[in-house]
């Protein structure tokens, strides 16, 4: 959300260093911020010590969030690594086919 939405829904003044450094990490990842319009009313029932209160989780999500981008960017990479030994696998095998021994 913008600065300019969230001073649109919200009743109270917030300056944009405020908006910015507090309350937007907060919207983008506290587990209970789940839109703008929470957000808005969070800010005009409590104000902004609330989001200060609600900061160290929403980093703590942060930090967890993109620890796991970076493990599904390891996964990926090494599904594509294995695909690729895979082939290659199967390409060698049927360069030399194997004959059926004919003893009878």
């Amino acid at each position: 959300m913008t600065y300019e939405e969230f001073t649109t829904i919200a009743k109270r003044e917030i300056s944009t260093t405020e908006y910015h450094e507090i309350v937007e990490p907060v919207y983008n990842y506290h587990p209970v911020i789940t839109d703008k319009v929470t957000a808005a009313k969070l800010y005009d029932l409590c104000g902004l010590q609330v989001f200060r209160d609600m900061r160290p989780t929403a980093d703590k999500i942060a930090v967890l969030e993109a620890d796991e981008r970076k493990i599904n960017q390891q996964i990926n990479e090494l599904r594509f690594r294995l695909a690729e030994i895979k082939d290659e696998i199967r390409k060698m095998a049927t360069k030399t086919p194997i004959k059926a021994n004919k003893e009878g």
